[in-house]
């Protein structure tokens, strides 16, 4: 990869995921819309790649309503929704996930994830929550699906001079898709969206989440291990890719970190001990830089996905004092360079399926 490329993205505090998966949501966490817009203003002032933000069991608001209200208050960074397949159908979520990419000008983002209740949730889906054998294939089903219904509509379905919408190319949005677990034709009423599709990023957890992502994904989330774990994954990721007819720049692959700093080593060890018992990297903000590095140059990611520590404005050190030692030694950029999610990232545009594919 090249110098200026270390990726990063963040988790909020309090909010379950890949760095700790059974950890339950913090329902004192910074979860409203006002919490949740410091922690991406500041993420965005550290020019980070994007914010995920999972679905949650307690009470609070939900995912895409609140990514929209987001997207208002930054201008660059991607917000990508955590959302359970199993939950959803594949109209609406494909739907909203297009139109929030509209909305935010190319900045959205969909992560394939297991809610933290999703029996519970499901059962308020029509026919109830697929099996749990199946839910792998349903999952690669419903975003195949969904990529049908983005590719309903071509760049100039709707010509130049009619922008508004209201006048577009006949067949435009016509789609058609029979599978195992759905059957859907109809039209598509949301015009292509300015990323094509919206960055897929899946959580690698067993050999078959790292297939599926090897298939489809735009980002890959895996574990914190050591380095040499680190590599021998990305080793079988790229043979996987090659086996899709994919190269390995087409994937990112980010490693779920939790880092706690402190003004010293003792003190971010009293941190961790208190608070953070599945902290990964501590220490000063030279000590972590200097893992980070280590870590990306060793060939062990293409950056990090970073749940901070819970204590207040443990974000804001991490961009203060962490992100200028990564500048100075030019493996992170100094500035947004592009304005879509896929432009941060690195990735080319999503191409359009055939029509015929499509529909």
């Amino acid at each position: 990869m090249s110098a200026q490329q270390l990726h990063l993205a963040v988790l909020p505090p309090g909010a379950p995921g890949p760095a700790d998966p059974t950890r339950p949501a913090d329902p004192g966490g910074p979860s409203g819309l006002d919490g949740l817009a410091r922690v991406a203003r500041t993420a965005e002032r550290g020019g980070f790649d994007f914010l995920l933000l999972p679905e949650t069991a307690p009470p609070g608001p939900e995912v895409l309503t609140a990514l929209g209200a987001l997207s208002a208050a930054t201008t660059r960074l991607g917000l990508a929704a955590g959302l359970d397949p199993a939950v959803h159908q594949p109209y609406e979520l494909a739907r909203r996930l297009a139109s929030l990419d509209h909305l935010s000008g190319g900045r959205a983002a969909w992560s394939l994830t297991a809610g933290p209740d999703g029996g519970a949730g499901g059962r308020l889906r029509h026919g109830g929550p697929p099996p749990e054998a199946e839910r792998p294939a349903h999952a690669t089903e419903f975003l195949r699906a969904a990529r049908a219904l983005w590719d309903s509509w071509a760049e100039d379905d709707v010509p130049a001079d009619q922008a508004g919408g209201v006048f577009v190319r006949p067949g435009a949005g016509a789609f058609t898709h029979h599978g195992a677990h759905f059957d859907l034709s109809g039209r598509f009423t949301t015009p292509r969206a300015p990323q094509g599709h919206p960055v897929i990023v899946r959580t690698v957890a067993s050999p078959r989440d790292l297939a599926a992502a090897a298939a489809d994904a735009d980002v890959v989330v895996v574990p914190h291990t050591a380095l040499a774990e680190a590599r021998a994954l990305r080793a079988d990721l790229a043979e996987r890719l090659a086996a899709h007819g994919r190269a390995p720049g087409e994937l990112r692959v980010l490693v779920s970190l939790v880092p706690v700093l402190g003004d010293t080593p003792e003190q971010a060890r009293e941190r961790a001990a208190a608070r953070v018992p599945a902290a990964h990297v501590v220490g000063t903000a030279r000590q972590v830089a200097d893992a980070l590095a280590g870590y990306v140059r060793g060939g062990g990611s293409d950056g990090f996905l970073l749940t901070p520590h819970p204590a207040a404005g443990a974000l804001d050190a991490f961009v203060d004092h962490v992100v200028p030692l990564l500048r100075a030694e030019g493996l992170y950029r100094a500035e947004y360079t592009g304005t879509t999610l896929r432009d941060h990232l690195g990735l080319d545009r999503a191409r359009r399926a055939s029509r015929e594919t499509a529909a």
